[in-house]
Order: structure tokens, then sequence, then C-alpha cells
């Protein structure tokens, strides 16, 4: 059995913040060229940026950004002047045109929220500096949605809950923690499901609040419901090793030689591997990938990885193709 090591379960750390500039642009403002100073801006003062507008995304392009994390579908439904600006490492974008004129993020592997925090607020500094942004003493800074006033930041962990949710907990535990102000979502945020078991916690507000409790008080949660998660697992596993063990086999065997697989059906069987990787039931050299692939395989991102996948039939093939080569050459015998 597997020691209590919470990145197993902690997949991903983000922090967002926002931003307005004090001018006379709305929030939602449609004006040309209204956020290419800002662009060129965090392109200047940090070399391994780059920026692109987003009208001049493809859609597969556009769709595979939303699903790996990187923009928001806020970002898309604006195309007429928004722009993104995006790390070379793609652990930082910075969204401009969205709900608010700027939305900075940063993503990292496992329960790295304070580098996060970092990367974000290091941009936002750098914005800061040459911009005008709006502020009140009494508001902090002003953004389209009341629940962002204050700091405006947003701090995020992906955590995978599969025993807590098969166990029918999860709802007690959204429950528990919103009196704390954490609110759980589902993979893409407000109103999603919890595809292949994965939940996002983050704070529901900032009014009030410093960045640093923000911080400690997402990290708190996740580390606690990290541990109730692993003890869950533990026990269930206990209670009856063969069945889990089967479950977990079976699909190792179906991802690792089917011919097709639909993303619904790979997500649920990742899952389960994932369940299996948590209870060393299945070893891999390096459990970040088995964490990219619930990403990577994707419709609209297949479609950008491969000419061949413009159809859903050949994105069936080309998906089983790939979990396969990646969990062959992962699994430790």
């Amino acid at each position: 059995m597997k020691n209590f090591d919470i990145n197993y379960v902690c997949v991903s750390s983000r922090v967002r913040i926002a931003r307005n500039l004090d001018s006379r642009l709305t929030f939602n403002t449609s004006e040309a060229g209204a956020f290419n100073a800002v662009a060129e801006t965090i392109k200047r003062r940090n070399k391994d940026f780059l920026g692109v507008e987003v009208k001049g995304l493809s859609s597969e392009m556009a769709k595979s950004l939303f699903e790996r994390h990187l923009i928001s579908k806020e970002l898309l439904k604006n195309k007429k002047n928004s722009l993104i600006v995006v790390r070379k490492d793609n652990k930082v974008c910075v969204m401009l045109g969205e709900e608010d004129h700027i939305r900075i993020q940063s993503i990292h592997t496992g329960l790295a929220v304070r580098r996060a925090y970092d990367d974000s607020k290091n941009v936002a500094d750098d914005i800061a500096a040459e911009h005008k942004l709006a502020f009140r003493d009494d508001f902090g800074f002003l953004t389209s949605c009341l629940t962002n006033l204050g700091c405006a930041m947003r701090a995020s962990v992906m955590i995978f809950l599969p025993a807590l949710t098969l166990t029918g907990n999860i709802d007690s535990i959204e429950e528990r923690f919103r009196n704390e102000r954490i609110t759980v979502r589902g993979l893409y945020g407000e109103g999603s499901e919890a595809g292949g078991y994965m939940y996002q916690i983050s704070n529901q507000a900032c009014l009030g609040m410093s960045e640093q409790s923000i911080i400690e008080n997402v990290e708190a949660v996740a580390i606690q419901l990290s541990k109730m998660e692993l003890e869950l697992q533990q026990r269930l596993f206990q209670d009856d090793p063969d069945a889990i063990t089967d479950q977990v086999y079976r699909s190792w065997g179906i991802l690792t030689n089917a011919l097709v697989l639909s993303s619904s059906e790979a997500v649920d069987h990742l899952a389960m591997l994932k369940l299996g990787a948590c209870l060393d039931i299945i070893r891999l050299k390096n459990n970040q990938e088995l964490d990219n692939l619930f990403f990577l395989i994707q419709p609209a991102t297949l479609v950008t990885q491969d000419d061949r996948a413009s159809s859903v039939s050949a994105r069936d093939k080309i998906r089983a193709a790939k979990v396969s080569e990646v969990l062959r050459h992962s699994r430790i015998k």
C-alpha cells in the first residue's frame, strides 16, 4: 500500500488574478485594439511570452486551449478584440478581453498554490507598473463579478476524489466547506460535471481576505480533503481488495488493447487506473503522464495534434493508440 502522498490526488494548482484598466473602457468593451498596450507591456517585460489574437485561432485550437484550462469560455465569446499572452511553457496565460479586461492565471502540477501565485503576481505587478488600474480603497480592485472584489484573486486546486464520490460523501463535503468560503466544482468550473472524479476547489470570494489568507485556506482544505480521500481509498481497498484490483486491471486491459476509445470511456478507465496508482496496484514511472492524458485525449486537443483526427471515428482510433502507447511505456513491471 502506498504512503499518503497528497500529490497523487492533488493534480494541479491554479491562481487567477483579475484586473481592469482605470479608463473609459467598459468591462465588456468591443473597442478595437483596447488591450494591445497591455499585451506589449507583458511581452516587453517577459521575453518568453507570446501573444495571439483570439479571432486568429482556429476553432479546434480555441477548444483545445479551453480543454487544457488555458483559456475560458468567456474569452472565446469575445473575438472582436480579445488577446491571449502565454508563456512558452504554457504555465502562465494572460487573457485580455474576458469578463474583466485582464485575467492572469498560472497553473502548476501538484499542490503548488504558492508557486502559481508568484507567477501570476509577477505579471500583475508588471502591468501595474505601466498601466493605471481600477481600484478603490473601500472595495479593492474593481471587477465585473462582485465576488472578485477585493484582492481579485481565485486560488484553486484540481483534486482527484474517487472514493469520496463513489461512497456518496462528496455532497456533504461540498456543504461542509461552503461554510469555510470554499467552493467545490466540476472539472471545468461552475455547473460542470466531475469527469474522471476530478473536482476544483477554490475560494468563494475575495473581499475582506488577503492573498495570503486565501492561499492558506485553499491549501489547508486541499490537504484535509486529500487525507480524507486517501484514507477512504485504503479502507475501501481493505474491505474488498479483489474487487478493486479486478476493476483496475480490467481498465488497464481496455486502455492498452482497445482499438477505439471514446473520450468519456477513456476518462472513466483512466480514473480507475489513477485509483490503482494511488493504491500501488499499478506502478508507473511518471504519474504526471497519467494526469496529462486526461486532457491530451480530449476531442479538440487531438485534432490539433493529428491532422487525421477530423472525424469522431478517426479520433477514437487515434485516442486508443495514444493511450496504449503512453501507458505501456510508463508502466513499471
